[in-house]
């Protein structure tokens, strides 16, 4: 036990635009990494990762979802117990990490994962929306009271006049304007929590920084107070919640998809009484949390996708609907696990958790070995993604232009083939056309553009008029010629105009 509490990391980031190297202290309000300095007297104040936990996913994930360029951003672990010992040697490796790039590669995190999960919810987004309104849709649905009974009363939100602003910054450091520019306000006054955010707690007179999610509460009086929600590096599962106690299967559940797969009875402290719940683990913070099944509305539609009301009295069970087709509006299909969730008050996509991926990779290495591969339905992300870009049968789906640049014949045909084509007049990442390389990446199931051709026996630029523009203008590099280049280079441009004015040398930053 006491060797797992000292198996954690911290991460290096190196900010590919700037050059700025910093060891990560937490996440900024627009979802840039907070860096403090690399410095082996400053590990007080790194930020660590458990590495059998699931903090370092949540950063990541939470970083894909608010950062608004997070390709500038490099990261790289290194184990804490040798931080004093290897932090200044990080360092000065990521001056330059192409050239280093051997030496950096075991420290490399490979965050692609992360990107691909953040663009197939993106896809997704449209039809997770239902669930905003759930708590008024079920007001809604609700049987209509007679005259007799009690007056009807329609979905209200929190009344956020109740709220003193003063008293939450004063004492937990929290600002109406950060909450209403992320959107987690809308959410809290929905009786949502926030997405992590950073907060600064008073405490004994001094503050100190950390991440939670944020909920408001109701008290007695009326007024409306703030209740954070702190991440928990586990949770213990053994002791009762409620009056339940879990089974060895609800540990398992819990654990693997974050939801209890059942309803069971939980015991109400107000009232005594037992009330038939489902129980969900907050993937975010790993804080257990419950809802009344009442509360809970099992719809007879997702997306464009009918449920049957077999599928609806599962649901209703808690238990997982696996490997249902859903149909996007926009005519897109994947297959995705269904199950009701506490935090979105109804039915959600599972998310795959890390043991299922490794289960899988196993499971698909056996089938390959054994000559009968098979994809799990529940992979639905991925599925997704390649639906865009193959075939059923997996064969790369043809494709006529990228990027506004239409394909030849001999092109289309080679893309096809799985060949790298060499594209002309690309826009680069400021706009100047640039010539590239398309070729279909098989592993990540899409097209990816390279500024070299892959298909090269040896590495060689993608063409001598664009070899210094890609570099400059998508990869923030510079030379001696031009470190002094102020504005965009345009295809064939390797140095200063003779009309072009030199850019202005920084102090800070690290000469590439």
């Amino acid at each position: 036990m006491a060797q797992k509490k000292q198996e954690k990391d911290i991460l290096l980031v190196r900010d590919e635009k700037t050059g700025e190297i910093g060891v990560v202290a937490g996440l900024n309000g627009d979802g840039t990494p907070k860096l403090t300095d690399a410095d082996a007297k400053h590990t007080q104040s790194f930020l660590h990762f458990d590495r059998h936990g699931d903090m370092l996913d949540n950063f990541f994930t939470n970083f894909y979802r608010q950062c608004t360029d997070p390709t500038r951003f490099g990261f790289y672990r290194v184990a804490a117990e040798q931080a004093e010992q290897l932090v200044g040697v990080m360092k000065d490796l990521l001056k330059n990490p192409e050239a280093n790039r051997d030496l950096l590669a075991a420290h490399k995190v490979d965050t692609s994962a992360y990107a691909e999960q953040t663009r197939a919810e993106a896809q997704t987004e449209t039809i997770q929306k239902y669930t905003d309104n759930m708590e008024q849709t079920t007001k809604q649905e609700a049987p209509q009271e007679t005259a007799a009974e009690s007056p009807k009363r329609s979905y209200q939100p929190i009344d956020e006049s109740k709220i003193d602003w003063a008293e939450l910054e004063s004492k937990w450091g929290v600002r109406r304007e950060g909450l209403e520019q992320t959107g987690d306000l809308k959410r809290m006054l929905n009786y949502g929590k926030s997405d992590l955010v950073c907060i600064s707690p008073a405490l004994g007179g001094e503050r100190f920084e950390t991440e939670a999610r944020l909920s408001f509460k109701s008290g007695e009086d009326g007024r409306i107070s703030l209740v954070p929600h702190f991440i928990r590096q586990e949770p213990d599962l053994t002791h009762e919640y409620k009056g339940h106690k879990f089974s060895e299967e609800d540990i398992r559940n819990l654990q693997t998809t974050g939801n209890l797969g059942r309803k069971v009875e939980l015991l109400d402290k107000e009232t005594g009484d037992l009330v038939p719940s489902y129980v969900s683990l907050d993937r975010k913070t790993r804080e257990l949390t419950d809802i009344a099944a009442n509360k809970v509305c099992i719809r007879d539609k997702i997306a464009e996708t009918p449920l049957t009301k077999t599928e609806q009295d599962l649901l209703r069970t808690g238990a997982p609907l696996r490997g249902k087709e859903i149909t996007l509006a926009d005519g897109r299909k994947f297959r995705a696990t269904l199950q009701v969730n506490v935090e979105q008050r109804g039915v959600e996509f599972v998310p795959r958790s890390r043991r299922q991926e490794q289960t899988e990779a196993n499971r698909q290495e056996r089938g390959v070995r054994e000559g009968n591969s098979r994809t799990d339905d529940g992979d639905w992300k991925l599925r997704a993604n390649r639906l865009n870009w193959q075939t059923d049968d997996g064969k790369i789906k043809p494709i006529a232009k990228w990027k506004n640049v239409e394909f030849t014949d001999k092109q289309r045909e080679d893309y096809r083939a799985g060949k790298a084509i060499k594209l002309e007049n690309v826009l680069d990442r400021k706009g100047q056309p640039a010539t590239m390389y398309l070729k279909f990446n098989p592993e990540k199931g899409r097209p990816y553009l390279h500024r070299r051709n892959p298909d090269a026996a040896q590495a060689v630029a993608p063409s001598n008029e664009s070899r210094t523009q890609v570099a400059v203008n998508s990869q923030g590099r510079s030379n001696e010629a031009t470190k002094k280049v102020k504005e965009p280079l345009t295809k064939g441009q390797t140095a200063p105009k003779e009309n072009q004015e030199p850019r202005p040398r920084h102090k800070a930053g690290i000469k590439m």
